[in-house]
């Protein structure tokens, strides 16, 4: 029997650059989940219409007592309040939308946003690879790169968002100044680490490529040893920077973690000054696809 004054459930939402994802939490487990895709939408309003149907749809069991509060992961950078998207790089229809207040005023239940890859890197630090560690550097690799730091302090846990709330946007370090023209600038990291990059080096679908790599198909292979080249001195960068206890690596090209893994740790190695960080953890995100709604949703605990 719950009590009606039990607030035990969060809905958790994950905007990316191709899809959302939304779960309903309990003590975190996913007890509810939905995802859709947004290549389709043309405005804003289509957007949120899509978005609120959605999210009706995942509570429409459950009592709206019980409901804690939403939260929200989204691709970009945020304003200094966390209340808008003020630079998405991937998906621009979500630009200035005021989710805090459109959606606050529809199902009456308080808001809260953060950088989706921010959302990820607190999933993964309080249930995933990053549990029990003291600090943490998470990249998501996906449409684009995204990145997520976050460390311990005593028993509280700390996101770095930095002082107008734009760190961590370490796709758009630049590793090539002669480099792939990115979004903002030449040679950044999301465009040598990302499904762009795969875009570039083969007409195939990203998946086709993963498998024939699987398979032994040197070309294929040759594609992501690459990736995993130009990803290492990312992941130096990083070390030499913020020296994380480990990094983890989500997002849809971190399928493919053994396919590229090994050329990314020999560049990271070459490239870090401290001899004794060379032996640094770079692991594979064990929240996959759930872990940027996971971390929306642990915005409320």
């Amino acid at each position: 029997m719950v009590n009606k004054k039990t607030k035990d459930l969060i809905i958790g939402i994950d905007i990316g650059g191709t899809k959302v994802k939304l779960v309903l939490l309990q003590r975190g487990k996913i007890i509810e989940d939905d995802k859709y895709l947004v290549k389709s939408f043309k405005t804003s309003r289509q957007f949120l219409a899509t978005l609120i149907a959605h999210i009706e749809l995942l509570i429409k069991d459950y009592p709206k007592y019980r409901i804690k509060g939403i939260g929200i992961g989204l691709p970009g950078v945020l304003d200094e309040k966390r209340q808008r998207v003020i630079v998405p790089p991937n998906l621009q229809i979500i630009k200035n939308i005021d989710f805090i207040n459109i959606l606050k005023s529809k199902f009456n239940l308080p808001v809260r946003l953060e950088n989706d890859t921010n959302c990820m890197a607190l999933a993964e630090m309080i249930w995933g690879a990053g549990k029990n560690r003291q600090s943490m550097v998470l990249l998501s690799l996906g449409t684009g790169v995204g990145g997520g730091i976050v460390y311990r302090k005593g028993k509280k846990m700390q996101l770095l968002t930095g002082h107008r709330g734009a760190a961590g946007e370490i796709g758009h370090m630049i590793i090539n100044f002669n480099g792939v023209e990115g979004s903002r600038k030449k040679g950044e990291l999301e465009q040598y680490a990302s499904i762009k990059f795969l875009k570039r080096r083969s007409p195939k679908h990203a998946l086709t490529i993963q498998k024939e790599a699987e398979a032994g198909k040197k070309a294929a292979m040759k594609v992501y040893a690459e990736l995993g080249h130009y990803l290492g001195f990312g992941l130096a960068n990083i070390v030499n920077i913020f020296d994380p206890e480990i990094i983890v690596l989500g997002g849809g090209v971190s399928e493919a973690y053994k396919l590229f893994i090994k050329s990314a740790k020999i560049t990271m190695q070459k490239n870090i000054l401290s001899p004794r960080s060379g032996k640094l953890p770079v692991l594979k995100t064990k929240l996959r696809g759930e872990g940027g709604a996971m971390g929306a949703a642990a915005l409320w605990l």
